[in-house]
Formats: C-alpha cells, sequence, structure tokens
C-alpha cells in the first residue's frame, strides 16, 4: 500500500524526481524564496564586518610593528583597492555567467585570504593579503545585489535590496562589539582568523539555498546581458551613470576616512582601543538605523534625491564632530551615531539606487561599476586621513575638510535623473 505525505510535510519538489531536480526545485521554490535575500542578508554581514574589521585592530597592529598613520594607511588602501578590483571584475563576470558561482568563488576567495592574512610578518604582506581578500569582498557586493532584486516582488527590487543591505551595518556593528570585547585576549591574529572562518562558514548556505533564478515565484526570467557595460550607457543613461559613479565615490572616501581613523583619533585623545572601538560600533549602529529608514523612504520617494538629503545633513554633523572632540563626552557619541544614520546609512542605499536605475540584465554590472569608482574613495579616504593626520593640522579642520566630499556627493545626486530604467524591477 503507498503512503500518502500529507500537505504539510510533502516536499516542495513532489514524491519524484531525480536528487538533482528536487534540489532545483526546492529552491525555487515560492515557500522558500525568501531563503535568498536572508543568506544574501547574511553575506552582507560577513562582508561589512570583514571589510571593516581592520579599523577595529588598528590600534593594535600599530602599537605592535610601530607604524605612522602615514604607513598604515596603505594597509587601508590594500583592502579598498582589492574591493575596487573586484567590484568592478567580478560584477561584469556574474552579468555574464551567473552571479551564484561568482558570489562563492568571492567568499572562498575573502575567506582564504583573510585568514592567512593573520599569520603576516610584517606591513607588507598584510598589505598584499588585505589586497587580494578585498577583491572577493568587492566581488560579493554585486552579486548579492543582483539576487536579491531577482528574487524580490515586481517594483519592489531597490526596497528588497535596500533592506538586504542592512546586513552590511549590522555586521559592522556586531564585529565591532565582539572585536571590542576579545581583542584584547586573542589580540589581532585571532581577530583575523575569526573573520576569515566567518566568511568560509557562509560558503555552505549560498550553495545550497541560493537560486540563480527565481523559479516559480517569478513570471520574468532574468537575461544575462552580452555587452553588460554598454547597456550602462545607453538609453539616455550616460549622465546618471557618470552621477551616481562619482557620487559613490565621494561618499565612500568621507566614510571609509571615518570608520577607518575615528578608533585611532579617539584614541589618541586619550580613549582606551576598546572604548574606541565600541565608538566606532555606534558609527555603525547610526548607520543600521540610517539604512532601515532611507530604505522605507526610497519605496515611495526619488532615492537620489531621498540620499542627497541625507548626505547633506551628515556634511553638517562632520564638520561640527571636529570642534566637539577638544570635549570628549556624550556629546561624541550622539554625533558619531548621528553621522553614521546619515552618511552611512546613505552609503548603504546606493547599490538600491543602481537597482532602481539600471535595467534587471545589468545590475551585477551597474552596482560593480558604482562600488568599484567608489572604492577608488575608499582607498584615498584613509590615504588621505593618514596624511593630514601626520600633519597635525588640528581635529577642528581636519573634520571639516571630511565633510567637503560628503556635500559635494549630495549635489551630484540632487542632480541625477529621476526617472527610473523602464525595464527595472
Amino acid at each position: 500500500m503507498k503512503i500518502t505525505l500529507p500537505a504539510l510535510i510533502t516536499p516542495p519538489w513532489g514524491e519524484g524526481g531525480s536528487t538533482i531536480d528536487r534540489l532545483t526545485t526546492w529552491r525555487g521554490s515560492p515557500r522558500l524564496l525568501f531563503l535568498v535575500p536572508v543568506t544574501c542578508f547574511v553575506v552582507a554581514m560577513i562582508d561589512g564586518y570583514d571589510t571593516l574589521m581592520l579599523s577595529f585592530i588598528a590600534p593594535l597592529i600599530s602599537k605592535e610593528w610601530a607604524l605612522s598613520p602615514q604607513a598604515f594607511g596603505k594597509i587601508f588602501g590594500g583592502t579598498y583597492a582589492g574591493a575596487a578590483l573586484g567590484a568592478a571584475m567580478i560584477g561584469i563576470a556574474a552579468d555574464r555567467f551567473g552571479r551564484k558561482n561568482m558570489l562563492l568563488a568571492s567568499l572562498l576567495l575573502a575567506g582564504v585570504c583573510t585568514f592567512i592574512s593573520a599569520w603576516s610578518s610584517g606591513p607588507t604582506p598584510l598589505m598584499w593579503w588585505r589586497l587580494a581578500a578585498g577583491i572577493g569582498l568587492g566581488g560579493a557586493i554585486p552579486a548579492i545585489s543582483a539576487l536579491t532584486a531577482e528574487h524580490a516582488s515586481p517594483g519592489r527590487g531597490s526596497v528588497a535590496v535596500a533592506r538586504m543591505f542592512l546586513g552590511y551595518p549590522v555586521g559592522a556593528l556586531i564585529g565591532g562589539v565582539v572585536t571590542a570585547g576579545i581583542m584584547a585576549s586573542v589580540g589581532w591574529r585571532g581577530v583575523l582568523m575569526g573573520g576569515g572562518i566567518c566568511a568560509l562558514l557562509v560558503v555552505a548556505p549560498v550553495a545550497l539555498f541560493v537560486s540563480e533564478t527565481p523559479g516559480k515565484a517569478r513570471v520574468v526570467s532574468v537575461v544575462h546581458s552580452r555587452h553588460p557595460l554598454a547597456e550602462l550607457v545607453s538609453g539616455g543613461r550616460m549622465w546618471g551613470t557618470v552621477l551616481v559613479c562619482a557620487a559613490t565615490c565621494l561618499t565612500l572616501l568621507v566614510s571609509y576616512f571615518l570608520v577607518s581613523w575615528t578608533p585611532t583619533v579617539l584614541t589618541l585623545n586619550g580613549t582606551s582601543p576598546q572604548r574606541a572601538a565600541l565608538i566606532g560600533a555606534t558609527l555603525n549602529l547610526g548607520g543600521l538605523i540610517g539604512a532601515w529608514i532611507l530604505s522605507s523612504l526610497i519605496g515611495n520617494l526619488s532615492p537620489s534625491r531621498t540620499i542627497a538629503t541625507s548626505l547633506a545633513g551628515g556634511a553638517l554633523v562632520i564638520a561640527f564632530l571636529g570642534q566637539s572632540l577638544a570635549v570628549p563626552g556624550v556629546t561624541v557619541f550622539i554625533l558619531i551615531f548621528a553621522i553614521g544614520l546619515l552618511v552611512i546609512g546613505a552609503q548603504a542605499n546606493i547599490p538600491a539606487l543602481c537597482v532602481h536605475y539600471y535595467p534587471a540584465s545589468v545590475y551585477s554590472t551597474g552596482v560593480g561599476l558604482a562600488m568599484a569608482v567608489g572604492r577608488l574613495g575608499s582607498i584615498v579616504g584613509p590615504m588621505i586621513g593618514g596624511r593630514l593626520m601626520s600633519a597635525q593640522i588640528g581635529w577642528g579642520r581636519l573634520f571639516l575638510l571630511a565633510a567637503v566630499p560628503a556635500m559635494m556627493a549630495a549635489f551630484a545626486l540632487a542632480a541625477m535623473p529621476i526617472k527610473r530604467s523602464k525595464h527595472g524591477l
């Protein structure tokens, strides 16, 4: 006698078919499609922590190797240079050859190189290992953006990407708190090893839960582009592409200056490394809340104008922060939280802006190009910060200069065309 499974426990692939067919259908089941954005959210968490953990342990590394701020700026620059290469190269490859495969390759590269970097014998080997890890970290961003948008409800692609990218500040926030608690006992090498292990642990969920196409839940099939770069500037998108790339570069310049050097600046002002790491986590807590607020607004308002307004407000707060560091206390916490809310929150929504603006066939390339150009700012920001700190120009002038690119980014996005792509999701 044949026993029929109850409907509630019948697998979504049914009772027949090969193992591969069953797994493919299971991953594409409408009941389980939420696993794709959830998994991408976890990847964003790992990316956020792995990218920014160097700023948390920078005071310990600088003390051990007696590095000047300018010398350590090169290590920061190596990570962000790799991320720029990864965002551009892997973003284009993802639209040509498949987003899931490129995401898996990115995670493996980031995890292995971050783990090995813990055994660096000096600043130069550490810089090169972080550059290699950065390629993986940068390549994951366009892949998870495209995969999340593909599996979103019609017309909700940009909002879904914005919500998924909340994982980035969540990862940085949790990572900052955890690092502050353990770095005194495990040292900076232990922190790097932990970051590499976290990246490798997420490979299995991506392989199991992420599908390349949305399956039965979507009528629109995803078509990969044969000429992804050409599509970014066709259809009247040239000016918008230039502006979004410029704004991303300027935004990442100031935000990575802040996340890279804020703990060090506070330490130089007499704050303990553990407390400075917690204040750095406060910056990312503000970014998390700001990203959530903006993600709610861009579903109904112009994404470019909304992000521009946030950046303009952040520029004003940055300038005021430099005048308040002479009197450390609750005010500094509040101002750093506000900067995270306005600037880091705006940065987290840039991939959603790209998904709103570009056709679905070039989501990865659009996000990848914007983030690759943006990473140039993330390279320059910490290096300029190192030079300015070595020059001892004073905290007031330092943060006043940091406010300028944030305001310029706001003007660039305010001038961006509002109309979205007709082919976007």
